[in-house]
């Protein structure tokens, strides 16, 4: 399930059960001792989410950039940020298409389609998210997180979302286009001394190439070796329940924590 809050209407993360897609409320930290303050008129943004989340979909099928940025532009107007989009909105979307190219009720051709106009969605965010005072990290600079797709996954959605996920909290992250094998992820950790490196894995058949550059790293001396966390649909839904050197991660909000302090 999707949890936003009811007020401010900022994306809370995900709760069991993952595979339920439905948006539901409550309160984040900062709105909870506020709850006084607000009419109770204000539960009905709750509607505006669903609506945001359904017209995202149709236009999808369409192929209709213009009308989904039109979208996110009344998203803004009605208090929902950018970079809650990506992850409270587009992801699950992902999700549904996802699952309804596996029931059958896509084509490949559509699922393609589908994710290439989701791709230019999220351009379109970005270049919102990147308006906010941070720096993108470059290769010269220190990153406190190197953020990697697993082996074998070829979707790069996610890694963007998450990319620009962290980079909306400031935090300094560096992503790599294409999943690197052991061998160049330690040159990468050599070159750029993350704190964390962070891997996306879709699929449990991904395991092995996650636990491969998971034990490449544990192998490197302490003083520079990073953390290994592992997120992603795979861990979430518990079809990989433990990558050896490396922790899993089913929440993006729990990360923000790991790298936020």
């Amino acid at each position: 399930m999707l949890n936003w809050c009811s007020y401010c209407q900022q994306f809370q993360g995900e709760i069991p059960p993952y595979d339920n897609l439905i948006i539901t409320h409550g309160l984040c930290k900062l709105c909870a001792p506020k709850v006084d303050e607000f009419a109770e008129s204000d539960f009905l943004r709750a509607e505006a989410l669903k609506r945001i989340q359904a017209r995202l979909f149709e236009v999808g099928r369409r192929s209709d950039l213009k009308a989904a940025g039109a979208i996110i532009e009344e998203a803004g107007k009605a208090n929902v940020r950018e970079v809650d989009i990506l992850f409270g909105i587009i992801a699950p979307t992902l999700y549904r298409i996802g699952e309804d190219w596996k029931r059958g009720i896509l084509t490949v051709k559509d699922e393609h389609r589908f994710t290439r106009f989701f791709e230019k969605v999220v351009e379109l965010i970005a270049v919102k998210v990147k308006a906010a005072n941070f720096v993108e990290t470059t290769c010269a600079d220190r990153p406190a997180v190197l953020l990697i797709n697993a082996p074998g996954n070829t979707h790069t959605l996610a890694v963007r979302m998450l990319e620009l996920w962290l980079m909306n909290k400031g935090m300094r992250v560096l992503a790599a286009a294409v999943p690197p094998t052991p061998d160049e992820l330690v040159a990468m950790v050599d070159k750029t001394r993350p704190d964390l490196v962070l891997i996306s894995m879709a699929l449990a058949e991904q395991r092995a190439g996650v636990v491969a550059l998971a034990q490449r790293i544990l192998q490197m001396p302490k003083p520079s070796r990073p953390r290994v966390i592992v997120g992603g649909y795979a861990v979430k839904s518990g079809l990989v329940p433990t990558i050896p050197g490396a922790e899993l991660m089913a929440d993006v909000n729990l990360l923000w924590g790991e790298v936020g302090a």
